[in-house]
Formats: structure tokens, C-alpha cells, sequence
């Protein structure tokens, strides 16, 4: 079966205290939850970050093999059981390796034509 990456979102919590300084940061891994984009379609990607159907034999074996699962169906409490150690995880990767293709299909990400004006919240230089 061909290589495929599912993206998924984990809520993280800020803590701010009252001197507006960055306190605690904590990840919610019992939270994760398959990544959809804004027409519902979940995210999934191949080997080379080229976003892919996800109704695809292939995206949906990945999808069906990356789905979390914790040790008790009642309780969802720490990171999921078939899933490496939390240590083992990368936070980010060199995405030079996907050669900008990645960033091409971002749900999140946004692209700006020259002249127009960036989103407050990005730090956008030209």
C-alpha cells in the first residue's frame, strides 16, 4: 500500500500570567481528532506531501490504520496506545523535504498575491 500522511489536530492550552508572559504550554493528546478542510474533506497527503483524496483505497487504509485508539473505550486519558511514545513524536519537520508542495495545499496556511494586503495575525514580509 502506498505511503500516506493523515493530518489531525491536537488542542494545545496556553497558560498567560498576569505579567502577559507565555506561563505553561500543555498538549491535549485524549483531544486528537482527524484534520478536515473547509469543505469537510479529511486531509491526507502521500509520501511526497501532494494532498490526496481521502476517499482513495489508499487514504482510507491510512485512515483506518492511523485512527488512535486508547487503552479503555470509556476513557480516553494520555496519547493514544498504537500511536509511538509522545517522546518519539517530531514537533515540525524540515519541509524543504516536500520540496514546497506541502505548503501549496495547507488548510491552514494562506498565500497572498503581491500587493495585497496579509491577515493581521500573519507575519508576512515580501
Amino acid at each position: 500500500m502506498a505511503a500516506r500522511w493523515v493530518r489531525y489536530t491536537m488542542p494545545i492550552m496556553v497558560q498567560v500570567d498576569s505579567d502577559d508572559e507565555v506561563a505553561r504550554v500543555v498538549t491535549l493528546p485524549e483531544e486528537i481528532r482527524e484534520d478536515r478542510d473547509d469543505r469537510g474533506d479529511f486531509c491526507v497527503y502521500d509520501a511526497d506531501f501532494i494532498r490526496r483524496d481521502s476517499d482513495s483505497p489508499a487514504s482510507i487504509h491510512a485512515q483506518q490504520a492511523a485512527r488512535p485508539e486508547w487503552e479503555y473505550d470509556h476513557l480516553r486519558a494520555g496519547p493514544p496506545k498504537n500511536w509511538p511514545e509522545p517522546v518519539e513524536w517530531e514537533e515540525g519537520f524540515d519541509l524543504t523535504e516536500a520540496d514546497d508542495r506541502y505548503a501549496d495545499f495547507c488548510v491552514y496556511g494562506r498565500s497572498y498575491a503581491e500587493g495585497k494586503t496579509p491577515h493581521p495575525d500573519d507575519r508576512f514580509e515580501w
